[in-house]
């Protein structure tokens, strides 16, 4: 472990791009926590915490700042991205692609809100994890997400309530699958939903994989209206929804 002095000059001379972003107590946590990450090799809260020889702290106080922190993910986000557009090398550049995929966050407990029993295409076998929808762009020089959605589960009952209430008709024959074949309910229910979308009221009852990558597309093209970039994504993404810049 490399023990450190103070904050790595790299980070004090990036940091004020996200003062605005925390408070001043938790602004100098934020420092400490990305230095961690960049030195060290334990990079659990302990770990990081130790780092810091001369001003030591008790681990709660970086603890805060990811539990507890009334920080906004989306202000943490705009930042970063004002940082990257701020810099030549790493801003958005006529020649960029952006892609949209979704990657597993694996877990090997099951004590985490919105966690789920997915199939992993690259590992062919199902395990618990969390799914992170991203949008990502790339060009020559550099590589970085532009923004990220996590996966919730389908809430079944809610999608169903919301079906009747939109006056979306349920098959009496499809019902008794709620009770005696309920694999076969969910894809059914999910079906539905998702071929009466031209309904709004229908459209807000889920957020789907593919509609959380519209929503990333069109975020990407309110900010950056002028940027006509292709969107990479795979074949079982393309719909209409996913080229909102066409």
């Amino acid at each position: 472990m490399i023990p450190l002095l103070d904050i790595p000059e790299i980070v004090q001379h990036y940091a004020p791009y996200f003062r605005w972003v925390f408070s001043e107590a938790a602004f100098l946590q934020f420092q400490r926590y990305i230095s961690g990450l960049i030195v060290s090799e334990n990079k659990t809260i302990e770990g990081i915490n130790r780092l810091f020889v001369l001003e030591t702290r008790n681990q709660s106080s970086l603890n805060r700042l990811l539990r507890e922190s009334p920080f906004s993910v989306e202000a943490l986000n705009e930042a970063r991205l004002h940082l990257l557009e701020d810099q030549p090398e790493t801003r958005i550049k006529a020649r960029g692609v952006l892609s949209v995929d979704d990657t597993l966050l694996s877990h090997y407990g099951r004590c985490f809100e919105q966690i789920t029993w997915l199939y992993d295409p690259a590992l062919r076998c199902h395990r618990w994890a969390h799914n992170l929808v991203g949008l990502h762009y790339s060009d020559e020089q550099t590589d970085y997400p532009m923004g990220f959605c996590l996966w919730k589960p389908a809430d079944l009952d809610w999608i169903e309530s919301g079906l009747r209430a939109a006056g979306v008709p349920i098959k009496a024959s499809k019902e008794v699958l709620k009770q005696d074949d309920p694999k076969k309910w969910r894809p059914y229910l999910l079906g539905l939903w998702r071929r009466k979308q031209n309904k709004a009221e229908v459209k807000r009852l889920y957020k789907s994989k593919l509609v959380l990558a519209e929503e990333l597309l069109r975020g990407f093209v309110a900010v950056h209206p002028a940027a006509k970039l292709p969107v990479a994504f795979d074949s079982w993404r393309r719909a209409a929804g996913l080229l909102p810049h066409d």
